[in-house]
């Protein structure tokens, strides 16, 4: 009797130790389902990113379009100039904005986002430089003029 009992809290031991434990397949099993889960994650949240970089794009093309034709009717009104010294200040000006024009458009066609944490850095970014450049042309001519008369009160 004193055999069986010891003999019966052995393999009731042994049984709850087999149990408890992974098997070693288990666990290599387990961590392949993790690794999957992970890169379906990391594949889901990249086409999301891809996604919204799409329709960006879109919606940035567009506003530069009309700033593309915003800078020729301040060509076209610069050409009605006949002061020299202000239509030469102001020419320099303009291709300041289509040089911040140009640029804008190379980084947007040339973005990759990388991560969501870099794709909405640059989205923030972009959107103030792009937001800047369009208040600029939009108040090309009455910025100017405030300005000067700013710097005029100044000198006085």
């Amino acid at each position: 009797m004193k055999y069986s009992k010891i003999l019966i809290s052995i393999i009731l031991a042994a049984s709850v130790a087999v149990i408890g434990c992974d098997r070693p397949s288990n666990k290599m099993e387990n961590a392949e389902v993790s690794v999957i889960e992970a890169n379906r994650d990391r594949d889901i949240a990249k086409a999301e990113v891809d996604s919204e970089l799409r329709v960006y794009r879109l919606d940035a093309s567009n506003r530069m379009t009309e700033y593309n034709r915003k800078i020729s009717e301040i060509r076209t009104e610069l050409n009605k100039e006949t002061d020299l010294k202000v239509r030469s200040e102001h020419e320099a000006r303009l291709r300041a904005h289509e040089e911040t024009h140009r640029e804008l458009k190379r980084e947007i066609d040339n973005f990759n986002a990388s991560s969501r944490d870099n794709w909405d850095s640059f989205q923030t970014s972009f959107n103030d430089r792009l937001d800047d450049l369009g208040d600029s042309l939009n108040n090309f001519f009455s910025n100017r003029r405030t300005t000067s008369s700013t710097s005029n009160t100044r000198t006085q």
